[in-house]
């Protein structure tokens, strides 16, 4: 195995590991470590990205499901308007240049370190309507919008949005932690549905390296989910939160120089 296949398969394992141990925020670490660690054009990561999230949530719902966290009809109505949204942003994808897609996306991966490191854990405990017990018309408006504009950003940026999702059904919805992160994870399996379509019009699947970062994710989320019963998430969290920000200033101040230029 080539040295570009191993990083492929650490890169998926990072990925997958972040996704098991939270359901969110793993995918975001997808497109710089695909792009920079592993040297896939732009394009091509963002379609790869969208396969290895999608396949890879798919198994953490599945995983998540044994144990009765995942509630089917939220996640269908979130991912109703998410597979929607995700085939606009991939379309708005090509529309924009690499170096300033890179930019951009430095700038989300500083935006979420900051609100991952600062925003109050204990909120997260706090439950606003219930809807993961009863999923009123009020609960159905609110998945609806969010799925939609979640859906834009995972389409666009290659990445799932459960960094949004999980603290939109707890904070919104009110989802139980547990319950918000297996339902975050079917959520993501299928909103990324959408984003693939739009960007198959563009890029061809490089099927030997998308299996080998399959692979690396799934074992990743085995290692996250094991640990995630060990380990407070909150350090997870925290952890997550300094790489993306090392992670998107260094984006930013690359990509800046060579949008500029």
């Amino acid at each position: 195995m080539d040295i570009q296949l191993i990083l492929a398969l650490l890169s998926g394992g990072v990925v997958g590991m972040m996704l098991g141990a939270t359901g969110a925020g793993g995918s975001i670490l997808a497109i710089p470590l695909l792009v920079y660690l592993v040297g896939v054009p732009v394009q091509e990561a963002t379609l790869t990205s969208l396969m290895v999230v999608g396949y890879s949530a798919l198994f953490g719902a599945w995983r998540k499901s044994r144990d009765h966290h995942v509630k089917g009809k939220a996640a269908l109505v979130f991912s109703a308007t998410g597979l929607v949204g995700a085939w606009f942003g991939a379309r708005g994808h090509a529309l924009i240049d690499e170096g300033t897609i890179l930019l951009l996306f430095g700038f989300l991966m500083v935006s979420v370190s900051a609100w991952s490191l600062c925003r109050n854990h204990r909120s997260d405990v706090v439950q606003s309507e219930g809807c993961a017990t009863k999923f009123s018309m009020k609960c159905l408006g609110r998945a609806l919008g969010i799925g939609f504009g979640i859906g834009i950003l995972t389409g666009f940026f290659g990445i799932g949005g459960g960094f949004l999702i999980v603290p939109a059904l707890i904070g919104v919805l009110g989802f139980p932690p547990v319950m918000a992160v297996g339902t975050s994870l079917l959520i993501i399996a299928l909103t990324t549905v959408g984003g693939i379509i739009g960007h198959l019009e563009m890029a061809v699947i490089q099927w030997g390296m998308t299996t080998i970062v399959i692979t690396g994710s799934f074992i990743g989320i085995l290692v996250g989910s094991s640990l995630s019963h060990k380990v407070d998430q909150c350090r997870f969290t925290k952890v997550f939160g300094v790489m993306t920000g090392v992670i998107g200033t260094y984006m930013i101040v690359e990509n800046f120089r060579h949008v500029l230029l």
